[in-house]
């Protein structure tokens, strides 16, 4: 079977795999025609107006002159009209159309920063993803999806509560730099929860095999593939997840159930026959 060129690039080490690559590869199960190198080369070209600023060393003055070419250049920004649409979570639609989910406008910030080698971090805060640029003497905390604008940790808070009912408190992780797997796994999670709300089993399918390339030591990705599959009617592939999951996950605390969830499919294939 073919593999992914998404799944090809996620089993180099964490370092050295590239956000924008692999998150315009990913694309290619919506958008099989997607030119990778044209959008790269955009990325490039934003990157150039930034650096032709010269904004130096300051971290205050780097998140301008970043801003000044994003937000009120390219009118970068979230997409509050249409914010669950699935082009939201797809970098090579953002791209396009200047609109997209805080991770994917912030996913933009992070891959021109990149190319200019500034310390510019994302930041996994809970329900709303938020990027951080640093020098020696400070930090400038960015709401990329809100035109760009600066936050403080009362802002933070606030989007919490917002987003929580006020029953999630901001806590020094949430602000904290995280690594291009975990933002690849939280674009793969709005995705996948996109998809099952609408109910758009092909596609939902297709995020879980990336989940399954990108998370290998999480089962619950082949667990849910196998719940797909049987629920489209496809118990033999039900079926091969499951084992999979069993010959793999050795350990796992639910594998008594995995195998109990195993014999009922073992029965509906021998039935097949």
């Amino acid at each position: 079977m073919r593999v992914h060129s998404f799944d090809y690039l996620v089993e180099l080490p964490s370092e050295l795999v590239r956000l924008d690559c692999a998150a315009l590869h990913l694309a290619r199960d919506t958008y099989a025609d997607i030119e990778v190198p044209a959008y790269l080369a955009k990325l490039d070209m934003m990157a150039e107006e930034v650096a032709a600023l010269r904004p130096g060393l300051d971290a205050t003055l780097r998140y301008a002159a970043m801003r000044q070419v994003l937000v009120d250049g390219y009118d970068l920004r979230g997409d509050e009209a249409d914010y669950y649409h699935p082009q939201n979570g797809y970098l090579n639609r953002v791209i396009d159309r200047s609109r997209g989910m805080p991770i994917t406008v912030s996913l933009v910030w992070l891959e021109v920063a990149r190319r200019l080698k500034w310390p510019v971090h994302g930041l996994a805060m809970p329900g709303h993803f938020l990027i951080r640029f640093d020098d020696p003497d400070r930090t400038v905390i960015c709401d990329t999806f809100r035109a760009g604008r600066t936050v403080n940790q009362s802002d933070c808070q606030k989007i919490l509560d917002h987003c929580f009912d006020g029953k999630v408190k901001l806590k020094p992780c949430f602000l904290e730099p995280v690594d291009t797997r975990v933002i690849l796994a939280r674009m793969l999670n709005n995705l996948r929860s996109i998809y099952l709300v609408n109910q758009s089993w092909p596609h939902l399918e297709n995020i879980l095999q990336r989940l399954c390339a990108l998370e290998p030591e999480q089962g619950r990705h082949l667990q849910e593939l196998a719940a797909l599959h049987y629920r489209q009617g496809d118990v033999r592939l039900a079926y091969a997840h499951l084992a999979h999951y069993v010959r793999t996950k050795p350990q796992a605390e639910d594998l008594l159930l995995v195998r109990q969830r195993l014999n009922h499919l073992e029965a509906a294939c021998a039935a097949l026959n």
